[in-house]
């Protein structure tokens, strides 16, 4: 995948001339949502621009959106899923040219099919991009990095070594912290090869961790046809819950009191309290939060901070990562019929047995019972804790001090627009980061609306852009309801 390279000196685009003899030099790794928007929002610039893009898959999908199962649907209407925050319908309108003539704003649609939307638009991008400029996908990971003061050399796998005066880290989500040793039958992830495959399906499936990783795995067994028991072990034994339409507020609630994570639980229940009377949705009083969460976040204390990771978090991130509606549909059934069954404890011990896989479990309620599954699917979601990761790339930049963990150990330590901070505390005017890695210093952070708003930002910074991302919130959306 190439723009061209060759054509007119100094061409000029939207803002400072750039000399086609010296072009910005990018190396991006990371290819999926994150790394990719970065991608083109440089390309767009129609500016000197030559970016290497580094992942194994095909640019645009990453981990989310390469899923192969039709089940798996967005967990955002398609209004709130445009690539662009200053076009808001542009993935709708790419919908119904793409096979969906009748796709309505509050549609969730397939998540493989909004893989192909970004790779349209990359691709899109690329061909429209300026004769001086230049994508490269290399297929392989990176391992690690060297600076010379001038200029960073980021190593391949494969080899090639990649030199950038400016290099982007878009790793998405992080694995899952392990649950066990190696055992047969038990797999670290869902998206694992064979995880969900080979699978009697009449056996009982045990899924540790109720979010949207363990939906989306019961939606995949369920989708081949399986019989057995789905279990779902999670602390507090909690789905997500599900969006439904609503009006939005005019603005967000009112935070009540000193900023603190009290304060915070004290007012989001007042306001739900007040809209209920109202018969305004609670879902109103939530995302009203979302333009200003991660400026209150920045606001509180360290260790308020911590109380909220540690009493707050898995209550928010149910009500606030909601199910679609049809998926939601999909989980009642299957409660109802005792198929899927939630638990709410915590995983003692497994062990392998002739039949398979025994799990004993201690459930919140304080007893203790042990359950015989074919197999075990950790689905916990992302460890953000870095200094585990399984990452050797991230795991480089924190040894060699070019990065160092979040002021709560989470994700790493960044200033504004992503610029990752080194182990002397100094900028690192040289690499940015987006996305999960900024988990800690931000709390929201892993959505579509932040990370293409990280990631315009991100390309203006490296353009000498001044000018902020721009996020236009349509009528359209009060008037679908969503």
């Amino acid at each position: 995948m190439d723009a061209a390279t060759n054509g007119e000196n100094g061409r000029r685009g939207r803002g400072v001339a750039l000399e086609a003899s010296k072009p910005l030099r990018v190396t991006i790794i990371g290819g999926g949502f994150s790394g990719t928007m970065v991608a083109i929002h440089l390309l767009r610039q129609n500016r000197s621009v030559q970016v290497d893009i580094v992942e194994p898959r095909l640019p645009g999908r990453g981990l989310a959106y390469s899923t192969s199962y039709g089940e798996h649907l967005l967990n955002v209407p398609a209004i709130r899923m445009s690539a662009f925050g200053s076009e808001p319908l542009h993935f709708l309108h790419w919908l119904q040219a793409h096979g969906m003539p009748s796709a309505d704003p509050g549609l969730f649609a397939p998540r493989r099919l909004y893989g192909a939307y970004i790779q349209d638009v990359l691709e899109t991008t690329v061909r429209s991009a300026g004769p001086n400029s230049r994508l490269r996908h290399h297929l392989t990971p990176a391992t690690r990095i060297t600076f010379d003061g001038l200029s960073a050399t980021v190593y391949l796998q494969n080899g090639e070594r990649l030199e950038a005066g400016n290099v982007v880290l878009a790793p998405g989500n992080p694995a899952s912290r392990t649950l066990a040793e190696c055992l047969p039958g038990y797999f670290p992830s869902p998206w694992q090869p064979d995880a969900l495959s080979q699978l009697a399906p009449e056996k009982d499936v045990l899924l540790v961790g109720a979010g949207l990783t363990a939906v989306d795995a019961f939606l995949a067994l369920l989708s081949q046809g399986h019989t057995g028991q789905i279990h779902i072990l999670s602390r507090r034994g909690k789905l997500p819950q599900v969006h439904a339409p609503y009006r939005p507020l005019p603005g967000p609630i009112p935070i009540s009191g000193k900023l603190s994570a009290r304060a915070l639980l004290r007012s989001i229940r007042s306001a739900v309290r007040t809209a209920q009377s109202k018969s305004v949705d609670w879902r109103a009083v939530l995302d009203s939060l979302r333009p200003v969460t991660n400026d209150i976040w920045q606001q509180l204390a360290p260790e308020e901070q911590q109380r909220i990771f540690r009493h707050l978090k898995t209550w928010w991130d149910i009500h606030r990562h909601r199910m679609a509606p049809e998926i939601g549909i999909k989980v009642n059934e299957a409660l109802a019929r005792r198929q899927l069954i939630v638990h709410a404890g915590r995983l003692q011990q497994l062990r392998a047995t002739e039949s398979g896989l025994q799990a004993d479990l201690h459930l919140r309620k304080g007893s203790q019972f042990s359950l015989n599954v074919e197999r075990v699917i950790n689905c916990t979601g992302p460890d953000s804790n870095y200094r585990g990761t399984e990452n050797v790339f991230i795991h480089c930049l924190l040894d060699e001090g070019y990065a160092v963990p979040g002021a709560t150990g989470r994700g790493l330590r960044t200033a504004g627009n992503g610029v990752v901070v080194d182990i002397e505390g100094r900028k690192v005017d040289w690499l940015l980061t987006l996305g999960p890695p900024r988990f800690g210093d931000l709390f929201e952070t892993t959505a579509v609306p932040e990370l293409r708003k990280q990631a315009e930002a991100i390309a203006n910074h490296l353009l000498s852009i001044t000018r902020e991302p721009i996020e236009v919130m349509p009528e359209l959306f009060i008037a679908a309801g969503i």
